[in-house]
């Protein structure tokens, strides 16, 4: 059964900062659980120039009961490079998702830190999180796949949609939750989440699974868009009962003016 659980939070602003990311991450009762994803996002508020985002993520164990002891558990954590202007085009930044092997025994404690590269004058929004089970999901087929869509524009957590998987599925093996931006751009507004997952006909608890990407503020009058980033299905290992249903939810990091729009595949076989 594969899990994940998300921090969220601010960076730092001086250049090296190492800044922890929202809440301690507690691990659930039971165990031992195998840890298998690392991953982080980052999106900057400001777009003045010759400022950037990027640097490192951070995983530190404070309880010491991870095997290994991941330190000095340093992993890339890709921005952008420094804006030449507040005029720059709209820029995603990618999910920066990596294998890790690492044993934790129920309640395990871990921070995630964000190591900001160069200086910046407003705080950056950071995404971060952990995935984990009782074994490593191995890629899979996509045999089936269905999606549920929603706009929404609050930091509250929104219902994206209900998917019933078919009578003949047994097991959930992969999931990619797009985020992109449908209405008119804000000043200063990042956009940055996560999704969860959760039904009452299957035990999926704790299931908060990163969008595939994330999108900077801008402060001027934008000009064109930037590339968009490679997207990939997150492999799961789920065990379900055919017909079974599953509930999707999504949050962004703080409220937006304009909606951003939340489209989630669920793949199974």
């Amino acid at each position: 059964m594969t899990h994940g659980l998300v921090a969220t939070g601010a960076g730092g602003t001086a250049a090296a900062a190492k800044t922890k990311i929202g809440s301690t991450i507690t691990l659930p009762a039971g165990g031992p659980w195998t840890i298998s994803g690392l991953w982080g996002q980052v999106a900057k508020i400001t777009t003045a120039a010759n400022e950037g985002t990027g640097g490192q993520l951070i995983i530190d164990a404070l309880t010491g009961d991870l095997d290994p002891d991941p330190a000095p558990g340093k992993y890339p954590l890709i921005g952008n490079s420094a804006g030449c202007s507040a005029n720059e085009q709209q820029s995603e930044m990618p999910l920066n998702i990596w294998p890790v092997a690492w044993k934790a025994s129920g309640k395990s404690q871990i921070d995630l830190s964000y190591v900001n590269q160069l200086a910046i004058t407003t705080a950056s929004r950071v995404a971060a999180g952990i995935i984990f089970g009782d074994e490593v999901p191995e890629y899979r087929p996509l045999v089936f796949c269905d999606s549920v869509y929603a706009a929404f524009a609050s930091a509250t957590e929104t219902a994206v949609g209900t998917i019933t998987l078919a009578e003949k599925a047994t097991r959930i093996v992969g999931l990619l939750a797009d985020l992109s931006k449908g209405d008119a751009w804000t000043a200063a507004e990042a956009v940055i989440g996560y999704v969860r997952l959760d039904s009452a006909d299957v035990k999926l608890t704790p299931a908060q699974f990163p969008f595939n990407r994330c999108y900077n503020a801008t402060l001027g009058t934008h000009a064109g868009q930037a590339s968009t980033p490679r997207s990939d299905f997150i492999p799961l290992d789920i065990p379900v009962v055919g017909g079974a249903r599953i509930d999707v939810y999504a949050t962004t990091s703080a409220a937006i003016t304009g909606n951003c729009e939340a489209l989630v595949y669920v793949a199974y076989e």
